[in-house]
């Protein structure tokens, strides 16, 4: 079975599964999760596909969350064309900051993504006016079409699963076009990349826009489902969370990280007596996986079919 059917077919099973789940934290959980899968897929596409580190992707979470808000809020714009409009200039932002910054390679570039979500995460905190500051900014209305509102969590839950299907399709779409076998090439030989003609530095510009742009949807969309967001749902602690998922999912398995993010993402609701020491969890998981799936899930589940 081909990856992208696979991913297909266990999108299908999570969406059919809002039939049968009858308890609403259940449910909001896994909506959760479905927006963290859009998230971790488009730092997929950086880090798994072009090789490009990010430790501030949370920053763009919360730039696509604050300005769809605060849009709809102090301008009474409609909560689709907030998230839209938000998800957009998240993606000019991207571009314009991409452009210095991933001219720098290893530690430098983590460091410096990790300085751009840090920044923002600082101005969500301290703009008090516009944000809430570190008491959150409320009073987010609903999203709906027509007189459909998404009003509880089950109309949530099919609708952010057809969100997902869409961003996968696109992701595979994007990893086998010409544009996604250059990002291959720039990952494994950036040199013979650039004397085939690729034009490198202009190919990360546009996958790490494009993943802020994935990132900054899942951040709007999150915030009015909600109702309510704040500083502390943006942290440092969230873009390594991302970075994780993408790691144990497996770099360049669009499925392993579907997987792997549900199950991350829902755990710490699950298993709340480790909600305080989840960074350790993180940190153990992503040893243990580097020791016996260097690969990740994704990376395993392949070795496994080559073999039988």
């Amino acid at each position: 079975m081909k990856e992208s059917t696979g991913t297909y077919v266990l999108i299908a099973l999570f969406f059919f599964s809002g039939f049968l789940i009858k308890n609403p934290f259940i449910l909001n959980m896994i909506s959760i999760a479905a927006l963290t899968v859009i998230v971790v897929m488009g730092l997929n596409l950086l880090l798994g596909y072009a090789g490009q580190v990010s430790l501030g992707h949370a920053g763009f979470v919360a730039l696509g969350a604050y300005v769809s808000s605060i849009l709809s809020i102090k301008f009474n714009l409609n909560p689709w064309l907030s998230i839209l409009i938000s998800s957009l200039l998240t993606f000019v932002f991207a571009m314009i900051i991409g452009f210095p910054t991933l001219k720098l390679k290893g530690h430098y570039l983590a460091m410096a993504t990790l300085a751009i979500g840090e920044i923002i995460y600082i101005f969500a905190n301290n703009l008090v006016d516009l944000t809430g500051g570190h008491q959150g900014l409320t009073g987010i209305p609903m999203l709906s079409v027509g007189n459909f509102v998404f009003d509880n969590e089950r109309k949530f839950f099919f609708f952010v699963w057809l969100v997902v299907l869409f961003f996968t399709f696109l992701s595979f779409r994007i990893v086998n076009s010409h544009f996604g076998r250059a990002l291959r090439a720039i990952h494994e030989k950036e040199l013979a990349a650039l004397s085939f003609g690729v034009d490198v530095h202009l190919y990360k510009v546009v996958i790490f826009s494009l993943s802020a742009f994935y990132a900054a949807l899942a951040g709007g969309l999150y915030a009015f489902y909600l109702g309510f967001i704040s500083p502390s749902s943006f942290d440092l602690l969230k873009s390594i969370n991302y970075v994780v998922m993408v790691f144990v999912g497996g770099i360049d398995s669009i499925f392993g990280s579907l997987i792997i993010t549900v199950v991350l993402a829902s755990l710490p609701n699950i298993l709340t007596f480790l909600q305080d020491y989840w960074p350790i969890v993180n940190g153990l998981l992503l040893v243990v996986a580097a020791i016996f799936m260097p690969k990740g899930l994704g990376g395993f589940i392949r070795w496994k079919r080559e073999i039988f």
